[in-house]
């Protein structure tokens, strides 16, 4: 069985991320969706769910394996390491075409939405397209489960 050293934080986890009650699986000590249905808050009466028949010879399509990654949160440090006004002109826009509209890049900016390591990894792609020596750092960085 998985010791946990970080609680589930329910507001983290996506509408559309399944739980799962694990009634019958072998690895539910290990799998994060598990993990998030034992630890879901009184309040929350439904949600999405892996059903028990996805589990087949001990094995399920779905299992995420519960582990803490390094999240991310707010955009401003990036910008204080570029002195270049074009360079961070281009930069705000590259991200901002890249996360869809200028809202959800202002929410990503000012840390309402947490940053995923693939997605930590694509902004200092693009950064370093405009400021190759760059050093890339976020706002505030975290342990935390990645419901990506």
């Amino acid at each position: 069985m998985v010791i946990v050293k970080v609680m589930v934080n329910f507001n983290n986890i996506p509408e559309w991320w399944a739980l799962c009650p694990g009634y019958e699986c072998p690895r539910k000590g290990e799998c994060l969706r598990h993990l998030a249905f034992c630890q879901a808050p009184a309040e929350v009466k439904k949600w999405k769910c892996v059903l028990p028949h996805a589990v087949k010879d001990g094995a399920c399509e779905f299992f995420r394996k519960a582990e803490t990654v390094t999240m991310a949160s707010g955009l401003n440090a990036i910008y204080r390491n570029i002195t270049s006004k074009q360079a961070r002109s281009s930069i705000r826009k590259q991200l901002t075409d890249f996360l869809g509209s200028k809202g959800t890049y202002y929410r990503y900016k000012d840390g309402e939405r947490v940053i995923n390591p693939k997605l930590q990894q694509e902004i200092r792609d693009m950064v370093h397209l405009y400021a190759p020596d760059a050093e890339v750092s976020f706002d505030k960085t975290f342990e935390d489960y990645d419901f990506t």
